[in-house]
């Protein structure tokens, strides 16, 4: 009988939950069964359309609930979970209506008839972390199951509860075993979901550096994956922006889940001749933030997750500050024994600092300034990540112009951090592999198989 471990409360250390420890046996027995779903699965499409819709109306009928779950256990504002809950039924509703063939027909050539099927690749592992437990799991299980692949899901050890409540919802919609959880306090099913040679395909979001790891033991089987990687996105401001307004936005991303996003703004140029002024407008909104319990309705800006995440973001900070750059911490305090970190800006950094050049992933931002438009766009390019930059400006089609100059995966004109349903969304470099969202999130779950006919005479 598997053993249970207990799930914390970042911003007062209690236990919220009790969850299954989790073997590499039971995960070969998980997959055993979704082997055995997987065919009748796959048969009727019109069975799950339906099934998608009615998963997104059983989410939005339940959003207080899931929310306090996912709230209690991440520490993010209840308000932030109930939306990653509703963007997740979202995404049920796009993948049940999204129009796509399951047969494409080629012309006719010398006698023979050539089709090609979109057929499910299999079984799926999915393995996602505790940033946004819910969001990033459904943007992997709509598509996945939509296209007729049974699911693994594997959430990390510290946001486990949201995902079991979200999984046993489900279940009361889907075939047995179409879609089954795994929990587990350190990466013993996570290396049994990539080592398995009955699991098809491995969709994983989180460090670059277990990414890598993941992607190694998978290809003894060679099995396909997707990885959604780290980021260490740059805003770049331009001489004719809107200060305010460019703050505003800037510190909107970059502090949202208490920084905790792969896609967040992690580090900001200016024009030297702006540094000043931009440095005590984002300073000002920093200190708008309410620190506090992510489910009291008045919290802006929760714990972040964990110890050692809110110490290297302290180390980074230290040794800025080491390095000569100057900490502007916010002024708000939490009296909560949980993993707090005051809002931080960290003026007149340099690309040569470890908060520059690192994904620091937490409530603190570097500020560089720069001489020249060409050197903005060579400091935001000189960075081993590629997910995503924004550009802050009026003017349009200078910001079009730029654009393509950025390598990365997605550019954001005066805005970061906003995804579409249906824009692919995925990383260059050490960001990842493959995309997600939109049409291109389906095909990252389909195998294609040519059918080449020709008459028995």
């Amino acid at each position: 009988m598997s053993t249970h471990y207990d799930v914390l409360d970042p911003a007062t250390l209690e236990v919220v939950a009790r969850v299954p420890e989790n073997t590499a046996e039971d995960t070969r027995q998980a997959a055993v069964r979704a082997r055995a779903a997987l065919r009748g699965w796959q048969r009727d499409r019109v069975a799950r359309v339906e099934a998608l819709v009615k998963i997104a109306d059983k989410i939005e009928a339940n959003l207080d609930a899931l929310g306090e779950v996912l709230s209690r256990e991440q520490g993010k504002p209840i308000a932030e979970a109930k939306m990653e809950f509703k963007v997740s039924a979202g995404l049920f509703r796009y993948y049940a209506t999204l129009d796509w063939e399951d047969t494409i027909s080629l012309p006719e050539r010398d006698g023979r008839n050539v089709e090609v099927l979109n057929r499910p690749v299999g079984v799926v592992g999915t393995i996602t972390p505790w940033n946004f437990p819910i969001s990033l799991l459904c943007v992997k299980l709509a598509p996945a199951l939509i296209a007729g692949c049974t699911v693994l899901a594997k959430p990390a050890p510290t946001t486990p509860a949201s995902a079991i409540a979200l999984i046993e919802l489900m279940n009361s919609v889907l075939p047995e075993h179409v879609v089954q959880v795994l929990t587990g306090s350190n990466r013993t099913v996570s290396v049994a979901l990539a080592s398995e040679p009955l699991v098809n395909k491995i969709s994983y979001t989180g460090s670059t550096a277990v990414g890598t790891s993941l992607m190694q033991q998978a290809a003894e089987n060679v099995t396909r994956v997707t990885m959604e990687l780290g980021g260490n996105d740059a805003a770049i401001v331009l001489d004719d922006a809107d200060i305010e307004v460019a703050a505003r936005g800037i510190i909107s991303s970059a502090f949202r889940n208490a920084g905790q996003v792969c896609m967040a703004v992690k580090r900001v140029y200016v024009p030297e001749s702006m540094r000043a002024d931009f440095t005590e407008a984002v300073v000002e909104e920093v200190n708008k933030f309410v620190l506090g319990r992510g489910i009291d309705v008045a919290t802006t800006l929760g714990p972040m997750h964990n110890a050692s995440q809110r110490d290297y973001v302290r180390e980074l900070i230290d040794a800025a500050a080491s390095d000569g750059a100057t900490v502007l911490a916010g002024h708000q305090r939490c009296e909560l024994p949980g993993y707090f970190q005051t809002p931080t800006i960290v003026a007149n950094a340099e690309q040569d600092m470890r908060i520059v050049r690192e994904e620091q992933f937490g409530a603190a931002l570097p500020i560089v300034s720069y001489s020249s438009l060409d050197q903005a766009i060579e400091l935001a390019n000189d960075s081993e990540f590629g997910l995503g930059a924004s550009i802050w400006t009026p003017d349009m089609e200078r910001a079009r112009q730029l654009a393509p100059e950025l390598e990365t995966g997605t550019v954001w004109i005066n805005q970061h951090t906003v995804v579409e349903l249906d824009a692919p969304f995925g990383g260059w470099k050490q960001s990842g592999i493959g995309r997600e969202r939109g049409r291109w999130g389906l095909d990252a779950y389909l195998e294609p198989t040519t059918v080449n006919r020709r008459a028995h005479n």
